[in-house]
């Protein structure tokens, strides 16, 4: 098991924003673009990475050609640092790490791969590091939604993607939970829970601390804790009415109730015109659309993010 999370914050090490998804086509690649744009432009020094290993696209975005030293060459050992592989934007301070050229095989990185990438990005001399993440809830994924200090769910108002986004949540705290101390003993109460329940449906995340606790009170304690403390936050995106306005603080009311989470409604990005349109560009919307809805949405989100 990889020990990836982050203790309490660390001022010499960078903010991790995380942005991941239950499925492929949320808007995950252009919120990261374009949230590292707006806090480039509060004079902070911004790192994104295109950690979508499988199918990255975030140098598209930028309208960068393809370059020359990725995430390939790194987990390769051909470059010994990520610092050796971090490129410029046309953006002052906003830089980008590319998997431009990653191999299929690179889309599910080997044990040691990974531990050393996600020791590395904690260790990059940024003041936020955004991480874009793959769709799903493969282990991969999961490992580095949870390896930042907030994790970003983005989620579109159509019953698949919500639908998905219970998935991504339930499957995100159940990795966090095997990475949470007492492991051992965490870890023997959800395979005795796992074997009395074997064959029947699955149970909330509020059931699974409860069954914990009765086994192990010092286990049940620290899943308690976890769960109060998950570290996730829901932003609904391509919103067109206000029932999706809504969604977000229904989808948190929902974790809390029923999975006993933790989980933020951090807040929505309209359906406008303008997304489309400067992806076709390959710009940032907030670069050339300062003003447009979507650019409003994601400095408010920005704001929120850093507690403002």
């Amino acid at each position: 098991m990889i020990d990836i999370l982050q203790d309490e914050p660390d001022d010499d090490r960078p903010r991790i924003w995380a942005i991941g998804g239950g499925k492929g086509g949320v808007g995950k690649s252009v919120l990261a673009a374009n949230l590292g744009v707006v806090l480039a432009k509060r004079r902070e020094r911004v790192v994104v990475v295109d950690a979508d290993l499988g199918g990255a696209n975030l140098h598209t975005i930028f309208g960068m050609p393809d370059p020359e030293l990725t995430l390939s060459d790194y987990l390769d050992r051909k470059v010994a640092s990520l610092e050796e592989i971090i490129l410029d934007t046309s953006v002052p301070g906003l830089h980008l790490v590319s998997g431009a050229h990653a191999l299929l095989e690179m889309a599910n990185p080997k044990h040691g791969q990974k531990r050393r990438i996600l020791r590395h990005i904690q260790q990059i001399d940024a003041d936020h590091v955004i991480l874009d993440l793959g769709a799903g809830t493969g282990i991969n994924v999961l490992d580095f939604f949870l390896v930042s200090h907030r994790g970003i769910l983005v989620v579109v108002p159509e019953p698949t993607s919500v639908e998905n986004a219970y998935h991504f949540i339930k499957a995100a705290f159940s990795r966090k939970l095997r990475q949470t101390e007492p492991k051992q003993k965490i870890a023997a109460a959800l395979e005795k829970i796992a074997s009395d329940n074997r064959g029947k449906s699955g149970r909330s995340a509020r059931d699974l601390v409860a069954d914990v606790m009765v086994i192990d009170p010092e286990a049940g304690a620290a899943v308690l804790a976890a769960a109060a403390t998950f570290g996730a936050s829901i932003v609904v995106n391509r919103a067109s009415s206000a029932s999706h306005e809504r969604l977000a603080a229904e989808m948190s009311m929902a974790c809390r109730e029923y999975y006993g989470i933790g989980v933020e409604a951090l807040g929505t990005l309209p359906d406008d015109p303008m997304v489309a349109r400067s992806v076709i560009d390959r710009e940032p919307v907030v670069s050339v659309h300062p003003e447009s809805p979507f650019a409003t949405a994601v400095r408010r989100l920005a704001n929120n993010l850093r507690g403002e």
